[in-house]
């Protein structure tokens, strides 16, 4: 098991556009700010994401990347230099 793995190695080894992600992050972004606008709990719209995760990763047979991803995910947030103030990917 991969105890620390950034998210930009996982970027560079899957060759990602930077500018799809992006283009990718705005969609769900604005999605998401819809969402708890209109009320929606913090909790739900992260269950919800995390399900949207499994659910992709199944459809599209990507389940070795979305464990990678989410284990890197996990890295970050545990890290001492992760803030809770907007940064994204690291």
């Amino acid at each position: 098991m991969k105890l620390y793995l950034e998210l930009r190695k996982i970027f560079k080894e899957r060759e990602l556009p930077s500018e799809e992600v992006i283009s990718s992050y705005d969609n769900i972004e604005a999605s998401v700010t819809t969402d708890l606008i209109r009320g929606s709990r913090v909790d739900a719209v992260l269950v919800a994401l995390a399900s949207h995760i499994l659910n992709v990763s199944s459809l599209w047979s990507s389940r070795k990347f979305a464990i990678d991803l989410l284990q890197g995910t996990l890295a970050e947030l545990e890290s001492d230099e992760f803030k809770e103030d907007g940064n994204k990917l690291n």
